[in-house]
């Protein structure tokens, strides 16, 4: 079976499809891509259709793109100036293949691609830094109630201590130790 490449398109922006779908034919995909227009561009989700405005669906096989529709609201395009003149001549559409749209890409898409795993190592380090730093905050607040605990207990001792003259006398009970 023939694999589709389906890619979204703003203005000169391209998020390629790098794995593909395989399909049964070219009618299949168009049908498939005409489905996916309809889920973004979805009335029913608030946004939607502003949200994929000028965007479009690309559709390629091996043998270079073969369709292309346009996403949410109509899609304006720059147009070269001679196109609609009378007597312009048609610019030549090339095909490009997949292949070598791949290719060309490939710097882009491995700086792309090492992007990618930097952030997802930062995101990573900053959980554990996280979670480091909730188990510190935890370890100070634990050793913060039992210095508390221990400043309590001492100023009653001190003040048992000083005798009548703190303020407190000790009964006969306290001083005799319990067996």
């Amino acid at each position: 079976m023939p694999r589709y490449f389906f890619n979204l398109r703003f203005g000169q922006r391209v998020l390629s499809d790098e794995e593909g779908v395989e399909l049964s034919d070219r009618a299949a995909a168009r049908d498939e891509a005409l489905a996916v227009v309809q889920d973004l561009a979805n009335p029913e989700v608030e946004g939607a259709r502003r949200r994929w405005a000028s965007w479009f669906i690309e559709v390629a096989d091996e043998r270079g793109g073969f369709f292309r529709a346009p996403i949410g609201h109509p899609a304006l395009e720059i147009v070269p100036p001679d196109r609609h003149a009378l007597g312009g001549a048609v610019p030549k559409i090339t095909p490009v293949r997949a292949e070598s749209a791949l290719s060309e890409d490939a710097p882009t898409r491995s700086r792309t691609a090492e992007v990618v795993r930097q952030i997802a190592a930062l995101r990573r380090r900053r959980e554990e830094l996280l979670k480091e730093n909730h188990q510190l905050r935890s370890e100070l607040l634990s050793l913060c109630l039992a210095s508390e605990g221990l400043r309590v207990r001492s100023k009653h001792l001190v003040s048992l201590a000083q005798g009548p003259r703190g303020g407190a006398s000790l009964a006969a009970s306290e001083m005799t130790p319990t067996r």
